[in-house]
Parts: structure tokens; C-alpha cells; sequence
């Protein structure tokens, strides 16, 4: 079991047409451990990986069905805006974030995902890329992404039956309505820091 305090390393697989490597890798400060779960700290300033196109633009800068079409590049940066308690169910196709932002407690995201492969420091997935937002003013959960969802089953990111999975995944969360989690007014301790990547981030193990 990892311990409070130590530093993990979460990486999102890109996957399908051609792509090989991370599209996003954060360090996170362990929160709890048990065999049902890890909870974790992303914090604020924390430097990560994350990918973009070759050429300099970013995914959000093209269209859809365009972000699959280029090679992309990973870049490193930092984590920035907000602060996050991250919950990872293990055995289950999603983690659900609870954002702050500014020490305020500002809503709930379900990041829909495939099963976590657990390494000696590493935890493993592939982003679904159909996601749930849940404002914590109406406590509704509403779709996110919905339109990049489309375009990845219409280039073939996505199968049918994968495309189907995630959204039942989804569908199932929100029938469980697992907010609030009991971590909203939880803060990091004092003398916890913003973590790096280790240089090992990439190991396979």
C-alpha cells in the first residue's frame, strides 16, 4: 500500500490511429490507499506532461474529427487554476475529481477511463473522452465533450462497443450519485509541495 504523502504518478495511454505514448501524466501526493481505492492530491503548480499537435497547436485549436489526424508532441507543464482530491474506484472504468479552485470547493467531475493498471509507482489508463460535470450550485450532472465523443467513434478512435461502455459507465455513476465523496473540505497538510515528475515516468513497469 502506498502511504500519505508519497508521490504517484498517474499517465493517460494514447491510444488507436497510430499513436503510441502518454497524452497526459500528473504527479499526485497519496491521500489513502486501501484495497477498494486511492485517493490523491493533484495540486496546483505541480508539473506535468501533456500533449498537443506537432506543429505548436493545441487539440482545442482544430476541429474534432481533426484532432487524430496530426502527430502530437508531449510538453511539459504545470497543473494551474485549480486543486484537485482525485478518488480512483479500482475495478471500475472511471475516477471521479473534486475540484477547488482558490481553497473553494467549485463541483464534481466524472472522468470516465479504462481500468487502472496499478505499477510500483504508477497508476495507468486511457482517457474516455466523454466526461460528466457536476456544478456544485445545482448538483446536476451534465455530459461534457459530448461533440468530441462523436468524432472520435466517426474516425475510429472509438469502436462501437467502447463508445457504448463509456457511456453506460457514465450512465451508472450518476445513478449512484457518489457526491458529495466526504473529501470536499478536505485541505493538503501543511508543508506538502507541488510535486515533480521523476525521471522514470515513462517505465513500463
Amino acid at each position: 500500500m502506498w502511504q500519505p504523502g508519497e508521490v504517484v504518478v498517474v499517465r493517460y495511454e494514447l491510444r488507436g490511429l497510430g499513436y503510441d505514448g502518454f497524452g497526459r501524466v500528473v504527479p499526485v501526493t497519496v491521500i489513502e490507499h486501501t484495497d477498494e481505492r486511492l485517493v490523491a492530491y493533484l495540486g496546483e503548480g505541480a508539473e506535468m506532461i501533456a500533449s498537443r499537435l506537432a506543429d505548436g497547436r493545441e487539440l482545442r485549436d482544430v476541429p474534432p474529427e481533426e484532432r487524430w489526424a496530426h502527430p502530437r508532441e508531449a510538453v511539459r507543464r504545470t497543473w494551474q487554476r485549480t486543486d484537485v482530491v482525485m478518488i480512483f474506484p479500482f475495478g471500475r472504468e472511471h475516477s471521479l475529481w473534486v475540484f477547488h479552485e482558490q481553497g473553494r470547493h467549485t463541483g464534481w467531475y466524472v472522468n470516465l477511463e479504462a481500468r487502472h493498471t496499478i505499477g510500483e509507482r504508477t497508476i495507468t489508463t486511457v482517457d474516455g473522452i466523454l466526461d460528466v460535470w457536476i456544478p456544485v450550485e445545482t448538483g446536476e450532472p451534465v455530459w461534457k465533450d459530448e461533440d468530441v465523443f462523436g468524432a472520435a467513434q466517426r474516425v475510429g478512435r472509438l469502436g462501437p462497443d467502447e463508445a457504448a461502455a463509456l457511456r453506460s459507465e457514465g450512465e451508472r455513476v450518476i445513478a449512484e450519485h457518489p457526491w458529495p465523496t466526504g473529501w470536499e473540505s478536505w485541505r493538503p497538510p501543511d508543508g506538502w509541495q507541488p510535486p515533480r515528475l521523476p525521471p522514470d515516468w515513462e517505465a513500463r513497469s
